[in-house]
Formats: C-alpha cells, sequence, structure tokens
C-alpha cells in the first residue's frame, strides 16, 4: 500500500490490500510548509527522507476484520525491523518523488 499526495495535495492511501510494500509518493512539489500542513493528519516528515505515518489515519481506512488483521500483522512485521514509534503510534514510511526523477533526466 502507498499513501499517495498528489499535485493538489490531496491524500489518498493507494492499493491498500497490499500489506507487503508501505511508502509515500509525493507528486507535490518540494514545498516544506504546504507539504508538512497536508500530511498533518496523516504523518510527519523526518530529516533522513522518511516518513512516519500514524496508525490511527491507517486504522480509519478500512474497518473490516480481514483488513484490520492484515494492517496488525504489517505493523508487527515492520516492529521486527524497528520502523515503529511505539509512543507517537506512527509506522515508518520510505518517499517517493516521481515528479523529480523524471526533471532529472
Amino acid at each position: 500500500m502507498f499513501i499517495h499526495v498528489s499535485r493538489d495535495l490531496k491524500i489518498t492511501l493507494e492499493d491498500a490490500s497490499d500489506f507487503k510494500h508501505f511508502k509515500l509518493v509525493i507528486d507535490a512539489a518540494r514545498d516544506e510548509g504546504k507539504l508538512k500542513a497536508a500530511l498533518a493528519p496523516v504523518a510527519t516528515l523526518s530529516d533522513d527522507g522518511h516518513a512516519w505515518v500514524k496508525e490511527t489515519w491507517l486504522r480509519r481506512h478500512d474497518a473490516s476484520a480481514p483488513w484490520q488483521d492484515g494492517l496488525t500483522a504489517m505493523i508487527g512485521v515492520a516492529k521486527k525491523y524497528g520502523w515503529v514509534d511505539e509512543q507517537a503510534k506512527a509506522i515508518r514510511a520510505h518517499i517517493e518523488w516521481p515528479g523529480e526523477a523524471e526533471t532529472k533526466s
């Protein structure tokens, strides 16, 4: 699954049934102030190029037991790698900037 930030800063959860992949894909311009404001209910951006996604935001996506169980299992795997902040109740996701890859070539 991935969290998508569109160019107009709309945030959606995509491929929500894919519990084996987790990332934040940002198509918006790299404007830190605007991104932080748009992402505030969803995640925080870290200085090391990762995002910390709020578990509560993810859990609101689908209340069905199978989906919640899948998310719980994904978080369990992430914990093994140190990718869960227990205090903040957030899961680490790497960030991709697909638009920047296109402009660099």
